[in-house]
């Protein structure tokens, strides 16, 4: 802890670092609503958008853990500086991309400028409080990016409705440099006092190991497809350099990636709770919005704003997190927020083109309810075992196992809705001319895409309330393997998690009056 830092100042700089992280993560989800302007504008297939979206992710998993590294070893606000930096000047070019190839090269970049930020702003956190108020720091911290995922398509849908799409990506530009400003007043520099040699190969490995890994997961959800050459060579190449790593780092002295904290059960079961609900989270959160939209036919800001009750239930719950912690203990409060999740993913199971809006409210508000008791208790049960000097290579190794289950998330739940849609619609689409059948048997945007441009006549209502009912039987299945998951970490956080709370170091007693008097210089004088 950096003594020099006030309360006040501590305070200032969470709410510094939360508004950061929120535009971060908000980034992951507010371009899905743009999707179809963009469609329009840059004349792009469907394929090119899946890049859109997939490109940030893949360069934002695959440089998590060198923005740890970098971080602890050059100085974690110089780093974050120079990322937040990184990502707002990519914004503002993808704001301006004139085709679609641009805006998958820009955003690229910004993931690569995003991945510096939730690691490095969660190791300042730990280095400016001292261990009795880390508990609620992380907490706050948490909402943060919990709120994050529910704010992302209400922001999105309001600029939609009055700007073009490019307004998704330019809001960052004035939000980012007011945070810079603040950054190089409020926050102080730290890093390890002690940092070991640079370790380059190691730096290089983790970039490519993740980034073959995630693009692999990407293009086998993307077609479908899990043993093409590209996405299976992807994945083999993408787990065997992982194991590399592992090896390599193993048996250095001083490590870039500690692999002591993946035997760690505190650390290991705190990643694993986190990873197995954000697989969860990330495909329930996509399955969710084609439902809003295609199925219910709701706008994207009517769709965006029935996120908000998931925000405001993990705000209102990550905020009581530290007092359930120290009443419960981590184990218990993390299993019962997964158990939650998996309740809401049930509850969504059962929905049908006729399900009242109330509902809906109800089951975001249950999934907020239990995301909420998660993150903030399984992240302090995973940094109490990360020395603050290396907080951020702690936090990047938790944040890369989090990246990968979130591609694992989208593609396979993807993948599965896929599979079950297409074979309801195999025979249904076979009103539409041969060359289009494949194609709009894939999903339903692209069937509502086929029979808009064909012409069908009566036949047209029959297709679409099949579609309808194909993504419906798709995502009662999806959403009952979200729900497996999410039950999957109640058990992994019952089995491993700890029972209580780890107790931060209390502050030495002050000394007696009389021998403190004796102790000073001069006091016999």
């Amino acid at each position: 802890m950096n003594p020099e830092v006030s309360s006040g100042r501590r305070r200032a700089i969470l709410a510094l670092l939360a508004i950061t992280v929120l535009i971060v993560v908000m980034d992951l989800t507010i371009i899905n609503v743009a999707l179809n302007p963009i469609q329009q504008s840059l004349d792009a297939s469907n394929a090119d958008l899946q890049w859109s979206l997939d490109s940030y992710l893949i360069t934002f998993a695959a440089f998590l853990f060198t923005g740890g590294v970098c971080a602890d070893r050059f100085g974690r606000k110089k780093t974050l500086i120079t990322g937040l930096a990184v990502f707002g000047a990519s914004s503002v070019l993808g704001a301006y991309a004139g085709s679609i190839g641009q805006l998958i090269l820009w955003r690229s970049v910004m993931g690569v400028g995003a991945a510096v930020i939730p690691t490095v702003t969660l190791a300042i956190l730990m280095n400016v409080f001292p261990p009795m108020e880390r508990p609620k720091a992380i907490a706050a911290w948490a909402s943060a990016a919990g709120v994050a995922f529910a704010v992302g398509p209400v922001l999105g849908g309001v600029l939609l409705d009055h700007f073009w799409w490019g307004s998704i990506f330019l809001i960052n530009a004035p939000l980012v440099v007011v945070g810079l400003i603040l950054m190089a007043w409020l926050v102080p520099e730290s890093k390890n006092p002690a940092p070991a040699k640079f370790d380059p190969l190691g730096v290089v490995l983790s970039i490519v190991a993740v980034g073959l890994l995630v693009y692999g997961i990407v293009t086998g959800g993307e077609d479908n497809d899990w043993l093409s050459g590209d996405t299976l060579g992807a994945l083999v190449g993408g787990v065997l350099l992982v194991a590399l790593l592992v090896v390599i780092e193993s048996r250095m002295a001083a490590p870039s990636l500690d692999v002591g904290l993946l035997r760690n059960t505190r650390f290991s079961a705190g990643s694993g709770a986190i990873a197995l609900c954000f697989f969860a989270l990330i495909g329930a959160i996509f399955i969710t919005q084609f439902y809003y939209q295609a199925v219910l036919g709701f706008s994207p800001m009517k769709a965006g704003f029935l996120m908000l009750p998931m925000g405001i239930g993990s705000l209102v719950v990550s905020a009581r997190c530290p007092k359930l912690v120290m009443r419960f203990g981590p184990r218990a409060v993390v299993a019962t927020g997964s158990a939650v999740m998996a309740v809401s993913f049930v509850i969504s199971s059962q929905f049908t083109a006729d399900t009242p809006t109330w509902l809906l409210v109800v089951a975001q508000l249950i999934f907020g309810l239990g995301w909420g008791s998660i993150m903030a208790p399984a992240t302090a049960s995973l940094m109490s075992v990360v020395p603050p000097v290396k907080a951020g290579a702690g936090q990047a190794v938790s944040q890369t196992i989090r990246q990968v289950a979130g591609a694992l998330g989208v593609a396979i739940i993807g993948s599965i809705l896929g599979v079950v849609y297409r074979s309801d619609m195999q025979d249904a689409v076979k009103v539409l001319p041969p060359s289009a059948r494949h194609e709009a048997a894939g999903s339903i945007g692209d069937t509502l895409r086929a029979v808009n441009s064909a012409r069908l006549g009566d036949r047209a209502p029959a297709l679409l309330h099949k579609a309808v009912d194909s993504y419906l039987s798709g995502m009662e299945v999806t959403m009952l393997v979200a729900a497996g998951v999410a039950l999957l970490a109640t058990a992994v956080s019952l089995r491993w998690l700890p029972k209580t709370a780890p107790r931060p170091p209390m502050p030495p007693a002050p000394k007696p009056a009389a021998e403190e008097a004796a102790g000073t210089p001069g006091a016999l004088a």
